[in-house]
């Protein structure tokens, strides 16, 4: 199997395309090209190929964007790259980058109240988060601007998660489900 990458833009049609929980990107192409597996060898990509769906997707009227959230999510969870990441930490930051992907705006509202006693969980730097603790462990959130402390338990990753979900207003069934996965 190789990787692919696309644009946000071709990522949420293809995504949009999706008929039933745990369909796989191939499989949504696949149906969108009209090509079976069994199809014969790939012929070369041309630029008027990988241009069409980008004008099918701007004519494509969009989804209400509090299910392309919750949509995203579980797609996220059933992806391939979240089942095989092994360690918490690792699917913390790709809820994270996710989340953050969905809706930047209400990820740093979010952000900005979660904060513990003494510790600064977020922060658009490295180094603040190294003074406002010892041992933090600061690590980047991919695709974002924003730096966490990791050597959090399991359970404070969980509800920091948590908290970011339900100030993004996902659904409680959702949150849990996303927490009991990390």
């Amino acid at each position: 199997m190789k990787t692919i990458e696309v644009d946000d833009e071709l990522y949420q049609y293809i995504a949009s395309q999706t008929r039933h929980i745990g369909e796989s990107a191939s499989d949504i192409l696949r149906r969108m090209l009209k090509i079976s597996a069994a199809s014969q060898p790939a012929t070369p990509v041309t630029k008027d190929v990988v241009s069409q769906p980008s004008v099918v997707a701007q004519a494509k009227p969009a989804v209400t964007p509090a299910k392309d959230k919750v949509r995203a999510m579980r797609e996220l969870l059933l992806s391939d790259e979240y089942a095989e990441q092994k360690k918490a930490v690792n699917r913390f930051m790709l809820v994270l980058s996710t989340l953050y992907s969905l809706d930047n705006k209400a990820f740093a509202e979010a952000t900005e109240s979660l904060h513990g006693r003494t510790r600064v969980y977020f922060a658009g730097d490295e180094q603040t988060l190294l003074q406002n603790g010892n041992q933090t462990k600061p690590k980047h959130v991919p695709g974002t601007p924003y730096w966490v402390i990791t050597n959090t338990n399991t359970g404070r990753k969980c509800s920091m998660i948590e908290h970011i979900m339900q100030s993004m207003q996902f659904p409680a069934e959702l949150i849990e489900k996303v927490c009991g996965t990390i």
